[in-house]
């Protein structure tokens, strides 16, 4: 690209143009004598944080010849700017040319006069460039890039070095009327002027920093967005978001700039000046010619907008009219260059712009046109395209191309592919594969076959007109040196494909070849020697030996010219396999690889090594084992096959030794020739071990195409896995060794090798060896002959103490010494738990010594169950060394499963009981800091305890505890100790626990919270007891959370007796609260006593949240009532008639009224008469009892065990004896289940 000016190459973006922060004239540099403007400014030193501000502008200024910025995407479009800085005295470029004086007017011609002005870089200026044919310059386009901003930012401190008002009135007085001129010189020519104010305070610092501001944008007519900013003492972070908040206000003002330059251009099109009257129409610019300048400037124009469509259609037209113009110019024209330039870079911007919008097809085709077009531009005017010129041109652009390419991203032009795929069903099954747009390593490899063209054309005499456009003259480019220039494409194009993440790696080998054989014409035999060993590497992985002995043969030339013997010696082996015939006819035999007079100076002898993997090896290796399995103690055989594959022309071949290694504890094996050794197919070694080798001797001469097999023998003394791993065959020369390693466990296997080989009535015969892998061998432990037993039944419980015994039976024939472990894990084998045998401390003991004869060992493993439910494995691992083979462990192991669950299951009820003594009058004060009486509520807490295994599982005795009250005093009362259990071996134990709880807190509570402890002691009824226990466990059940209501109001349900005439039923309404609680106390005739839910798990949850009712008389309980309670009033007491029940006539109101005072119960009795039933249990007529305040009906608990609870239907049934008791004669038992 440096050919090209850098004007026209360069991406075109908005200009601003920085004043204030920097000392040196810039502005004379950016006149239109330099293209450069990017040469470091001086930083002012007295301006405040000038350094910080021009760095936070200057971070993020483009305008580059590749912009990342311009790529077409989804997110929001980014302001680009290309900042520059200039000094105080900058000046926009002149508009117009100065005028010409009356002398050099009349010296021009004596014809009528044009004193109209023109731009200085127009066709008409006379001091113009391209004066007055030309259509436009580099000059023009530098004018945009570095002399005329869209933008112009001052930067201006604000006067605070002292507190005097008159100085501060002066310095602002200056200040605006600096501003006021500034800013009218710019808008006389469209440029948006902005000034920055800098304070060295703040505005805390100076109170009247905000007025002076004010005053300075009313005076100057600058708003606060983009005219008139300011900057306190900031830090860099801050005046970096200032830099990019101001660019993207600036940055539409930036845009409507050269928007209206391109509408300018637009308008100027078709409106060409007149040229001046001396010069005659052949001699200044055509229409065409203006044509394709004003084209250009608004194509220019729209590049600045970041309108890539716009400026594609407009380079596009400025392309062709250019094309049609080049008819007009005559090849010897300086001119003919100049347009060619324009054209170049024309479709350049056009390939860019399509870029730009992620259009890589497009651009690609863009190049093949232009291509095709000056094809036939060239070959139209001097009549061929076979020149050396033409070449040279055409490689330029592709090496342009190729530059371009390395700077777009890779979601453009990837590196990894060749090209980027296009969807066949968008441009067809025929699309041509030369509109894909390749990566830039093809670019440079076009690049350097064009110019090996360029080379072949170079001594060529050429006749008539000469191309001389981007090329050298024909004497010059005799003496030129092709091959640097080619070798540097070279290298170019292989640094890109060495990218690709090894996908195009016969690419990479090709260009390796190409690079190779250019240093080795040049004689640079070292580099050669480089790229040969980098191209050999594919072409032997893919077995193109033709390629590769072509290569190898250069090689070794190169190898020996530059003095690399390793090289040497590894090119010179390869070359021995007659895989590469025909190319190595000329081989020869190891001992020739270096000759002796090549011997180092002092005589020591050095050691090369080559591996199989890095060459075409003639010598092919394989090892097998005879059976892929063996048992620790016992011997196998294996084979190593050798077969030479040397050509015919170098002998036979002859190590010196041959060496084995093995992975594992097998030693090396050495194989030594002997040429006294009788030379067989199969050879059966003798090992004698050396220390650390195991070595033998055998016949190591192998002649052409000769394969050898060596068989060893080996015993195993432990369990491992052991294969064959690589194979070290030395070449002991007078100059050298030479060593060849080959990696069995990489190199492909052969499966004419890997065999097993046998000499049958003196001929050889193979056998097939099942294994998939040959070469391994897995070394088992011996098969134990033992016998372990365990006797566990059933499961385990958490917690208990239990003793585990296990049986060993040896069964060898001879004596054997044994130890036995144990390990017991949870089956995720993230838990472990602690065991000892019995009369150890440890999880490990020694059986002794024992004969075959010897009775079978019991041992008792102690063990501690988890304290949670699981699934445990015990592994217990016996073992033992035969005594005639002490070294060798043989190990047998034997898994018992144990499931740990828990041993009892506890239900619980807790249901509301009756207490029997008398509340605590409200209207005492029992505190004096609580108003209410302590009052207390009893609970009954009935458990029922099943048994998993009830039949072998007793509980001897139990602790019931209750802790972490809260708000109150949670009595037990004392009760019988022993659990309850029924007859039947599978009944359940029952116990029920009574609780009265009071209220002690100060503060009101409406619920009180407690935690119940339930432990048994329980143990198995045929445990086993040792001394160190006495087979007892303690079973802890989980905490119980208990939750008491304490203001809730509640009706209890009692029956104080029942017999075939009469049954007396008991309610009592309980009032806690402090307030009087009025009911509406309603007989349901057509409803039964009913529960809603089921009590069981629930009741202590739920007390009084359910709706059961209930059927009773009005009465009182003297046992409860006060002087306050009373009876109730006698109008309110109205007789009614007997009332009829399904199962009970009863005799009282259907409804009535009840009022309940605070901190008081009251007592409802009612009497039932059986009806045609003498005894059993019947249902319980229904009583509703409704809170006429609070909208609530009360649920009615039964709170005597005289009842019975169906816990399916809610059902509520009372016993009808056959005889008056005040006991029940069937008594259910407590908590019981369904009727």
């Amino acid at each position: 690209m440096d050919l090209y000016p850098v004007e026209y190459m360069c991406h075109n973006v908005p200009l601003m143009a920085l004043s204030g922060l920097t000392t040196s004239r810039i502005a004379e540099r950016l006149l239109l004598n330099s293209s450069d403007s990017d040469t470091p400014a001086s930083i002012d030193p007295e301006f405040p944080y000038a350094a910080e501000i021009f760095k936070a502008f200057m971070d993020d200024s483009m305008g580059k010849i590749w912009e990342p910025s311009a790529v077409k995407s989804n997110a929001k479009p980014q302001p680009m700017f290309r900042v520059i800085a200039v000094d105080k005295n900058y000046q926009l470029p002149l508009k117009k040319a100065s005028p010409m004086s009356p002398g050099s007017i009349s010296s021009v011609s004596s014809g009528p006069k044009s004193t109209e002005l023109h731009s200085p870089l127009s066709p008409l200026s006379p001091e113009s460039p391209i004066y007055p044919d030309g259509i436009i310059s580099q000059f023009w386009l530098r004018k945009y890039r570095n002399a005329l901003p869209a933008v112009y930012v001052g930067f201006y401190e604000l006067y605070t070095e002292s507190e005097d008002v008159k100085t501060k009135v002066n310095s602002d007085g200056e200040l605006i009327k600096e501003l006021n001129e500034l800013k009218k010189y710019f808008a006389e020519r469209n440029v948006k002027f902005t000034a920055v104010i800098v304070s060295r305070k703040s505005i805390l610092q100076s109170v009247d920093l905000n007025d002076r501001i004010s005053y300075l944008r009313k005076s100057t007519g600058l708003d606060a967005r983009s005219g008139l900013c300011f900057i306190p003492p900031s830090s860099y972070v801050e005046t970096q978001v200032f830099a990019k908040e101001l660019k993207a206000a600036l940055y539409p003002t930036a845009l409507d700039f050269y928007g209206s330059l391109l509408k300018h251009a637009r308008k100027k099109r078709g409106h060409n000046a007149s040229p001046p009257s001396s010069l005659s129409p052949t001699q200044v610019l055509s229409p065409l010619g203006w044509e394709v300048r004003y084209e250009f400037k608004q194509a220019v124009f729209a590049e600045y907008r970041q309108d890539m469509d716009l400026a594609i259609k407009l380079y596009g037209i400025a392309y062709e009219s250019l094309l049609e113009y080049f008819e007009t110019l005559p090849t010897d024209s300086t001119r003919w260059n100049e347009a060619r330039v324009i054209l170049d870079t024309v479709a350049f911007k056009i390939l860019k712009c399509n870029l730009y919008l992620n259009q890589p097809v497009m651009a690609q085709k863009v190049f093949n046109v232009h291509m095709q077009s000056i094809e036939g531009l060239v070959e139209k005017t001097f009549g061929t395209t076979e020149s050396y010129s033409f070449y040279c041109w055409k490689a330029l652009q592709y090496q342009v191309l190729a530059q371009l390419l390395d700077l777009v991203p890779e979601t453009i032009s990837p590196r990894s592919i060749p090209f980027v795929g296009v969807e066949t069903e968008i441009v067809g099954p025929d699309f041509p594969p030369s509109n894909l747009l390749h990566h830039a390593g093809y670019q440079y490899l076009n690049a350097a076959k064009l110019t090996e063209k360029r080379k072949a054309k170079s001594g060529e005499v050429t006749t008539g007109a000469h191309d001389t456009y981007m090329n050298l003259p024909p004497d010059r480019e005799l003496n030129f040196d092709h091959n640097s220039l080619i070798l540097s494409f070279l290298e170019s194009a292989y640094s890109r494909f060495d990218k690709s993440d090894g996908i195009q790696t016969r690419m990479q080998a090709y260009i390796a070849h190409e690079i190779a054989r250019l240093h080795f014409s040049g004689k640079r035999f070292a580099d050669a020697l480089k790229y040969f060993h980098l191209a050999e590497g594919l072409y032997r992985k893919e077995r193109w030996y033709d390629i590769l002995g072509y290569i190898l043969g250069d090689a070794i030339y190169a190898a020996e010219q530059a003095g690399n013997k390793e090289e040497l010696v590894r090119v010179q082996f390869e070359f021995m396999s007659r895989d590469l015939q025909p190319w190595n006819d000329s081989a020869v035999g190891i001992s020739r690889f270096i000759s002796e007079s090549d011997q180092t100076l002092d005589g020591s002898i050095l050691d090369y090594v080559v591996s199989s993997e890095n060459v075409v090896c003639f010598l092919d290796a394989n090892f097998a084992f005879m059976a892929p399995e063996i048992h620790v103690s016992s011997t196998i055989g294996g084979q190593l096959t050798i077969h030479s594959k040397q050509i015919a022309s170098v002998g036979n071949v002859v190590p010196t030794e041959i060496q084995i290694n093995f992975s594992g504890s097998i030693k090396p094996v050495v194989i030594r020739h002997d040429p006294s050794a009788q030379s067989s197919r199969v050879q059966k070694l003798d090992l004698q071990d050396d220390g650390e080798v195991q070595s033998a001797s055998a016949s190591l001469e192998f002649g052409p195409d000769e394969m050898k097999t060596f068989e060893i023998s080996q015993s195993f003394k432990k369990v491992e896995s052991v294969s064959g791993s690589s194979v070290l065959t030395t070449f002991a020369e007078k100059t050298f060794v030479l060593k060849v390693a080959i990696d069995l466990e990489t190199s492909e296997p052969d499966d004419t090798l890997a065999r097993w080989f046998v000499v049958e009535d003196g001929k050889l015969v193979s056998q097939r060896l099942t294994a998939l892998n040959p070469r391994t061998l897995t070394v088992k432990p011996k098969p134990p002959r033992l016998d372990i037993t365990s006797n566990v039944k059933g499961p385990a419980y958490i917690d208990e103490k239990i003793l585990l015994p296990l049986t060993v039976k040896a069964k060898e024939a001879e004596d054997i010494k044994m130890t036995m472990s144990a390990k017991v894990t949870n089956v995720e084998g993230q838990m472990e738990v602690k065991g000892t045998w019995s009369g150890t401390e440890d999880s490990t003991i020694d059986l002794g010594v024992t004969s075959p004869d010897s009775e079978p060992i019991v041992k008792d493993f102690a063990l501690r169950m988890p304290a949670e439910s699981c699934d445990l494995v015990m592994v217990v691992t016996v073992k033992y060394q035969l005594l005639s083979d002490p070294n060798i462990d043989i190990i047998k192991t034997h898994v018992v499963d144990i499931p740990v669950i828990f041993p009892f299951q506890v239900s619980y009820d807790l249901t509301p009981q009756i207490y029997p003594n008398k509340w605590p009058s409200p209207f005492f004060i029992y505190d004096l800091q609580s108003h209410n009486p302590p009052i207390t509520k009893r609970w009954r807490l009935a458990a029922t305890i099943d048994a998993v295994d009830m039949h072998n599982l007793e509980i001897e005795d139990y602790e019931f505890k209750i802790s972490n009250t809260t708000g109150v005093d949670v009595k037990l009362l004392d009760g019988p100790k022993e659990l309850s259990r029924g007859p039947a071996a599978s009944d359940a134990y029952t116990h029920a626990f009574v609780l009265d709880v009071t209220n002690n807190d100060a503060v009101e509570r409406r619920v009180a919270n407690a935690d119940a402890r339930l432990s048994l002691k329980w143990r198995r009824k045929a445990a086993v007891k040792d001394e160190t226990t006495d087979g007892f466990n303690i079973f802890n059940l989980p905490v119980l959370k208990l939750t008491f209501p304490l203001l809730e109001p509640r009706v209890l349900l009692d029956l104080e007796s029942t017999s075939s005439e009469l049954v007396h039923l008991v309610y009592y309404i309980e009032n806690a609260t402090s307030h009087i609680l009025t009911f509406s106390v309603t007989l349901d005739l057509n409803t039964d006593m009913s529960l809603s839910y089921p009590l069981r798990h629930q009741l202590r949850q739920q007390s009084f949240s359910k709706n059961p009712a209930g059927a009773t008389r009005i009465g009182n309980r003297p046992s409860h009532d006060d002087e306050s309670e009373g009876r109730l009033s006698t109008s309110r007491e109205k007789a009614a008639p007997l009332q009829q029940h399904s199962n009970f006539n009863y005799e009282g109101a259907k409804q009535v009224g009840v009022r309940v005072l605070p901190s008081s119960s009251r007592r409802l009795d009612y009497d039932l008469l059986p009806l045609a039933v003498t005894s059993g249990w019947q249902k319980v007529p229904a009583l509703r009892v409704y809170d006429t305040h609070f909208k609530k009906t009360l649920s009615v608990f039964p709170a005597s065990d005289k009842f019975r609870i169906d816990f399916k239907t809610g059902a509520v049934y009372v016993n009808i004896s056959s005889s008056p008791t005040d006991e029940l004669a069937e008594k259910p038992a407590a908590g019981s289940g369904d009727l």
